[in-house]
C-alpha cells in the first residue's frame, strides 16, 4: 500500500445502517420501476430520486461523516446535506407509490388492508393525520432543529453513535414530511396552495437564520470541540463555530431560495390565469 493510502482511507467511515438503507431503497426503485410504460417513466423525477441517495452517502458516508468528529462547521455541512438536499430531492422525486409497487402483491394486501380498513388502528390512524398537518409538521421540523443544537444533546451526539443515527434520522425523515407539504407526493395533492407554500418556506428559512445568528455572533464556543487540542486548519473553536453559523445562514438558504422564488412565480402566473379567465368571463357575459 503506497505511503498515506491507509490515511486517506480511514477517512471513509463504514456506516452499515446507512448502506443497508440506502441499497434497500435503491433496488426497491430499481424493481419498481421496471414494466412502466415509458411515456409513465418521469426522468427528472428519477434523477432527483437518485441524487438525494447519493446525497445521503455523501452526508454519511463519506470523510464528512469523520471531519464532522472534528469541526463543527463540517458537522453542520452533514446536517444541512440531510435536510435541505437529499430530503428536498427525494420529496420532489415523490417515490412512494413506486416503492410500494416493488413489494410483493400478497404483502402489499395484508398490510394496507389492516393498516386503512381496521377498526382497532382507527386512533392510530386519526393520530397520525393530526400529526401530519402542515403546521404540526412545521413546528416538529423547527424544534427538532433547534433541539439538537442545544449543547447537552449536540455533545451527546459527538459521544454516542447511537443518539447519532437517531439525530441523523430525524433530521431527515422530518426533512422529508416537510418537503412533502411542498411538493406533491402522487398520486396525493399536497394540502398548501401555492402562496401557503411559498410562506411555509420562507418562515423554515428565517426561523433557521435565528439560529444561524446565535451561532455565528455568539463570544465564545457553546459545544465540545472547544475541548479539542487542535481542529484541521488550525482554526479556533470560536472560529469553527462560526463557520458553522455561516453554512446555515447562506448555503443553507439557497434550496429555501431557489424554492420560495419559484413558488412565487408560479402564484404570479395562477393568478394571472385567473384574472384573465374572469375577464374572458365577463366579456362572454358581455
Amino acid at each position: 500500500m503506497p505511503p498515506g493510502l491507509g490515511a486517506v482511507l480511514s477517512y471513509w467511515p463504514f456506516e452499515p445502517v446507512v448502506l443497508v438503507g440506502v441499497a434497500i431503497a435503491a433496488m426497491l426503485y430499481a424493481v419498481g420501476g421496471v414494466g412502466r410504460p415509458r411515456k409513465h417513466r418521469d426522468h427528472w423525477r428519477s434523477a432527483a430520486f437518485w441524487l438525494g441517495l447519493l446525497s445521503i452517502l455523501l452526508a454519511l458516508q463519506s470523510p464528512i461523516e469523520i471531519l464532522a468528529r472534528q469541526l463543527f462547521w463540517m458537522h453542520m455541512v452533514q446536517h444541512l446535506l440531510l435536510m435541505v438536499v437529499a430530503a428536498p430531492l427525494l420529496a420532489l422525486a415523490s417515490p412512494w407509490t413506486r416503492l410500494w409497487r416493488a413489494l410483493p402483491l400478497g404483502f402489499r394486501r395484508s398490510v394496507a388492508r389492516p393498516v386503512f380498513l381496521h377498526p382497532g388502528l382507527a386512533p392510530l390512524r386519526w393520530t397520525y393525520r393530526q400529526l401530519a398537518q402542515p403546521g404540526v409538521i412545521w413546528v416538529l421540523a423547527a424544534a427538532n432543529l433547534w433541539l439538537w443544537h442545544l449543547p447537552v444533546l449536540y455533545d451527546l451526539t459527538l459521544r454516542n453513535h447511537l443518539v447519532h443515527h437517531v439525530e441523523h434520522g430525524l433530521f431527515l425523515g422530518l426533512g422529508l414530511a416537510f418537503w412533502a407539504h411542498v411538493f406533491d407526493q402522487r398520486p396525493f395533492r399536497a394540502p398548501l396552495g401555492t402562496l401557503a407554500r411559498a410562506s411555509y418556506v420562507f418562515f423554515a428559512m428565517v426561523q433557521s437564520w435565528g439560529l444561524a445568528a446565535v451561532l455565528s455572533f455568539a463570544t465564545g464556543p457553546f459545544y465540545a470541540y472547544a475541548l479539542l487540542p487542535s481542529r484541521p486548519g488550525g482554526i479556533s473553536a470560536l472560529t469553527d463555530q462560526q463557520l458553522g453559523g455561516g453554512m446555515m445562514w447562506v448555503p443553507g438558504a439557497i434550496t429555501y431560495s431557489i424554492v420560495f422564488i419559484a413558488l412565487l412565480f408560479q402564484w404570479l402566473a395562477e393568478e394571472d390565469s385567473r384574472a384573465a379567465s374572469i375577464t374572458r368571463g365577463h366579456a362572454h357575459g358581455g
